[in-house]
């Protein structure tokens, strides 16, 4: 199936702010450049190397996209970031197993001590997005739901706009999902105190480092959320965190 612009993907602005108290990071799914090119709807093409300059130290990526045709993984992990995949189709609340996967897969990468970022997104960075990001707010660092929901809107500037996916994360009865794709686009009012980022450290975690400069990631998260190493840059050296 060629690539597409996703339906609605275009009107949500394509990165929000670190989440309060975290590394963590959400943003809409970065397209190949030629699906953009000559789209007079699009102004500002997002794709990897955007993605790369927006957040200069984006370390990985967690994809809950449930395709594969939107980017090529292999351009972020030349640029040093790490990139999981976790396939999880839009609306419906997903199994636990895939919650746990995402939450266990974000405490591998936020448990090392280092600056860098995590970045998450769906389709549009919002309602998968937002749910797995709340749940991992709420299950794993003991968030009451609703200041996870707030919290990530905050940082991503738009509500989450299925009903079941913030029933869910506030630990009501979720309705039955809406199979529909009509909901409006709800920006939020963006805050102007800035969020800052955490500073989190445990473990180590090896990168590359360039010029005294951390800008390479090495190693590419498996499916199983692992770590396998890749090969040095020349001329680089290998810095612990």
């Amino acid at each position: 199936m060629p690539p597409v612009i996703p339906d609605r993907w275009i009107p949500y602005k394509p990165c929000g702010k670190v989440i309060d108290g975290t590394r963590i990071i959400c943003f809409k799914v970065p397209l190949r450049t030629s699906v953009q090119q000559g789209n007079s709807a699009i102004t500002h093409i997002w794709d990897i190397p955007a993605l790369l300059r927006e957040i200069p130290k984006l370390g990985a990526v967690i994809d809950l996209t449930n395709t594969a045709r939107y980017y090529n993984p292999r351009d972020l992990q030349e640029a040093g970031v790490l990139h999981k995949k976790i396939l999880m189709p839009g609306r419906v609340i997903p199994p636990e197993n895939k919650v746990t996967e995402f939450m266990d897969t974000v405490d591998e990468f936020l448990g090392k001590d280092c600056d860098f970022l995590i970045g998450v997104h769906c389709t549009h960075g919002l309602n998968r997005t937002g749910y797995m990001v709340c749940r991992y707010l709420r299950d794993r660092l003991g968030m009451p739901g609703k200041d996870a929901i707030k919290k990530f809107e905050r940082a991503r500037g738009y509500q989450i706009e299925r009903k079941n996916y913030v029933a869910d994360i506030l630990g009501k009865k979720p309705p039955p999902p809406d199979l529909g794709n009509s909901t409006p686009v709800k920006p939020i009012a963006s805050s102007t105190k800035p969020i800052p980022s955490s500073s989190a450290a445990t473990e180590s975690w090896s990168i590359v480092v360039k010029g005294g400069r951390a800008d390479q990631r090495t190693g590419e998260m498996s499916d199983s959320g692992r770590s396998r190493r890749q090969g040095q840059s020349s001329g680089s050296t290998q810095k612990k965190f």
